[in-house]
């Protein structure tokens, strides 16, 4: 690494009530190859001060500016727009306090998007998802060179919609606004696909940090939430025309099978589950032997 390059990245880092992973994500950015500018905590109102408390102990440690700023609680948009205000660098990289950057990150895509021309708004990377620090699982991705497919956004190997896999330059991200607090799911679908009205993306298939999960995570999130929040989502990119039709028919269609599924797996009501396959293909017919099977089975919820 070049010691007299100049730090371009700001990396903004939200936490709510998860402060602790903050021991690991905050040093996976001090020990870049390529420093960062800036480091920027963002607290979105977590019930205690243990942010801070470990945001300090890392000052006499580092260099690094690291800035530390509790708000009100809002959702995540609300937080990354808060650090955004406040960042100073060329290029923004956002994480997830249980994220961790591998040790080269910045330093390879820094170069990257240097060397691409103004337009490009980001260059996106892979990543490993590790599960209860136990099972890994290596991301595969679309690669990229120009305009955005904006159909693959957030699909399995596809282009990565969560946030943190982007570096994007500050300038772009200010120019759209940052995020749309509004909204409560599909936030970081509905920011990339406004990004990409304005500039061009290179994704390649390179992994750059580490997403720690929880097995139980997901099977604790209320599926209806979920389900009314990626309407909102897809409401608002048709009126905003973020997406084809075509395809947010076909993500209308699977947002209500994804919820059905959820409702016939608890076994509990599984009639509840009825008006939303009915949904489903209203908007677009059976196309395979599953989902053929998912229709007969639904003949057959209307008998019991």
């Amino acid at each position: 690494m070049d010691q007299n390059k100049i730090p371009k990245t700001s990396v903004i880092i939200t936490t709510f009530n998860d402060a602790e992973y903050l021991k690991r994500s905050i040093p996976s950015v001090i020990n870049q190859t390529s420093k960062p500018k800036e480091i920027i905590i963002i607290d979105d109102g977590s019930s205690d001060n243990q942010a801070k408390e470990i945001v300090d102990s890392f000052h006499n440690h580092s260099d690094i500016s690291i800035i530390h700023k509790k708000k009100k609680n809002g959702g995540p948009s609300s937080a990354r727009n808060v650090g955004i205000k406040l960042a100073k660098g060329e290029f923004i990289l956002f994480l997830d306090a249980d994220d961790e950057l591998l040790g080269n990150s910045l330093e390879w895509r820094e170069e990257i998007l240097e060397s691409l021309d103004q337009n490009y708004a980001s260059i996106y990377c892979s990543k490993i998802k590790l599960i209860d620090n136990k099972r890994k699982i290596k991301e595969k991705i679309f690669e990229t060179d120009g305009k955005l497919n904006v159909c693959l956004v957030g699909r399995n190997n596809g282009i990565p919609g969560q946030i943190t896999h982007h570096l994007f330059r500050r300038d772009i991200v200010n120019e759209v606004n940052g995020y749309n607090e509004s909204l409560r799911f599909n936030e970081d679908f509905e920011f990339l696909l406004r990004i990409a009205k304005k500039g061009l993306f290179f994704g390649v298939n390179r992994v750059g940090f580490i997403q720690h999960m929880r097995e139980d995570s997901w099977s604790k999130s209320d599926p209806y939430y979920a389900y009314n929040g990626v309407e909102d989502f897809l409401n608002l990119a048709s009126n905003k025309e973020l997406l084809p039709q075509i395809e947010i028919k076909l993500r209308r269609k699977e947002n209500r099978l994804s919820l059905a599924k959820v409702i016939l797996f608890q076994r509990t009501k599984l009639k509840e589950a009825i008006p939303y396959i009915d949904e489903a293909f209203d908007i677009i017919k059976p196309q395979n032997i599953k989902e053929h099977a998912l229709f007969y089975l639904n003949k057959t919820l209307k008998k019991l």
